[in-house]
């Protein structure tokens, strides 16, 4: 191997003794009631440090194994935020959860230490247990002999080579390695015990290791689609919403101007109404008697030729018709356009949202 591999596996040795011997002189009384809680043993507090509650938490969510566990415990996870995350995984494995983000957690083989990028929305919760168990398989992976190594790097390589070329896990692991080709195994390790899954497992010689240290890789796998399923959905819903929504206030908006249209034609006609009956009823009697008129409403009506007094009445009624109309058409269309506005904030508010869980998963504030 080269000198880095060769200074790993020295490192992991090393933890290895450190890890089966103990929980370093603590107290008798302490050992023991460390033993008793679930998945702690206290061969992972050798340094005096038990795992916290938040801790144990992660390695149930991320269905750890014992030994598993022992391992993750060992390497006293630290769950920071953005501003106590920053420039604490600037050397070791470290975990790219995106092909667009940062670095959002890291494995150091020299320390035996995680750290752990934890974004504050409990609805990331699972990143973050995704983020754990794949630091968590960078420490199973320095604890496993050169020979099984060797072992399985062609399986994951197989596997790997499976995926479709568009897969996100393909530009991940290409991050994470960069120009470290030494790295490709333990990450390949890592990436496809987190992310991938079929039905059946993948190769036996593959999961009967990932076995040693996952109790239910499906399930772990499905930490991933969750999270990231669930802001998929997000999107998709968003997606629908605007497309539902632009055609209801395209209509609105041509029924506003063909409503002004209407109201302006209809104001028209008025005014040349009280024109024509302020006219008619200046004439004398005589000649109201013998007028005769005819007319063509601004929506087509057709009053035809009648006496002066009986097409005037026709048309009155054709103003108060108008009128009813033109309200009634306007609380219509304001109600519509107060839910498409509403609608509108609704969908604002979900990109907002959106937006705001997508901005959590880099530690790093988006510019601009």
């Amino acid at each position: 191997m080269v000198p880095l591999a060769t200074f790993v596996v020295v490192a992991a040795l090393g933890s290895s003794w450190w890890l089966t011997n103990g929980a370093g002189g603590l107290p008798s009384s302490i050992a023991t009631a460390l033993d008793a809680l679930p998945g702690v043993d206290s061969v992972a507090v050798a340094s005096g440090m038990p795992p916290t509650a938040e801790v144990v938490a992660l390695a149930d969510a991320a269905h750890l194994s014992d030994e598993g566990r022992e391992i993750f415990y060992a390497t006293q996870p630290e769950l920071l935020d953005a501003e106590a995350f920053a420039g604490r995984c600037t050397d070791g494995h470290a975990a790219s959860l995106f092909p667009r983000s940062e670095v959002v957690g890291c494995y150091s083989g020299g320390t035996g230490g995680i750290v752990l990028y934890a974004p504050t929305d409990p609805r990331l919760y699972g990143f973050v247990v995704e983020t754990a168990a794949h630091e968590a398989l960078h420490a199973a992976w320095d604890r496993l002999t050169g020979a099984e190594q060797d072992e399985l790097e062609p399986l994951l390589e197989a596997e790997v080579a499976t995926v479709a070329a568009d897969d996100p896990i393909l530009e991940q692991i290409a991050g994470s390695v960069g120009e470290n080709a030494e790295n490709r195994p333990t990450e390949l390790f890592a990436y496809v015990g987190t992310l991938l899954w079929r039905d059946g497992g993948l190769a036996p010689g593959l999961e009967e290791v990932y076995g040693r240290f996952i109790e239910d890789r499906a399930a772990l796998v499905a930490v991933h689609t969750a999270w990231q399923g669930a802001l998929d959905d997000m999107s998709t819903e968003i997606e629908a919403a605007w497309a539902a929504a632009a055609p209801q206030e395209t209509v609105n908006a041509q029924e506003r101007a063909q409503l002004d249209a209407d109201r302006a034609s209809v104001a028209y006609y008025e005014e040349s109404y009280d024109a024509k009956a302020a006219e008619v009823a200046a004439m004398s009697a005589d000649q109201r008697s013998r007028l005769r008129l005819a007319w063509v409403w601004w929506d087509g009506t057709d009053l035809p030729m009648a006496a002066a007094a009986e097409t005037l009445t026709s048309a009155a009624g054709l103003l108060s018709r108008d009128a009813a109309n033109l309200s009634e058409r306007e609380a219509a269309l304001v109600a519509a356009e107060a839910a498409a506005t509403a609608e509108r904030a609704r969908i604002e508010a979900l990109v907002a949202d959106l937006k705001a869980l997508q901005d959590q998963l880099s530690p790093t504030p988006a510019a601009g």
